[in-house]
């Protein structure tokens, strides 16, 4: 899949993954010019848009929009499931690892992002 695609499943996914937090980047990358995990300059076809986001910024919430480079989604989704995955028991079981729609999301990232 490209950086263009839209589909509930992939954007469902991106959302997974677990951005630093807006103080610890540098302007460029809260701009959306720099990949928010790598600090990679980012171009129209190397952007991938992460989705909304919700925090709080000195005491005051605050919604930003995080890029990254597409290059950089495997190794984020990557370390989100092994984050994920030793609580989860059906993604800890061969068996039951379908069962579980994060996992397979995250899954599906590594996969459409390779």
């Amino acid at each position: 899949m490209g950086e263009t695609t839209t589909s509930t499943h992939v954007l469902g996914g991106l959302a997974l993954l677990d951005v630093p937090a807006p103080d610890r980047l540098t302007d460029q990358q809260r701009a959306g010019a720099r990949c928010v995990f790598s600090g990679i300059p980012l171009t129209t076809t190397g952007a991938v848009d992460l989705g909304r986001r919700d925090t709080v910024r000195a005491g005051q919430p605050v919604t930003w929009y995080p890029r990254a480079h597409r290059g950089e989604i495997p190794r984020a989704a990557l370390a989100a499931l092994y984050a994920h995955a030793p609580g989860c028991e059906p993604c800890r079981d061969e068996t039951t690892i379908d069962d579980c729609p994060t996992g397979a999301a995250l899954r599906r990232l590594m996969r459409d992002y390779r």
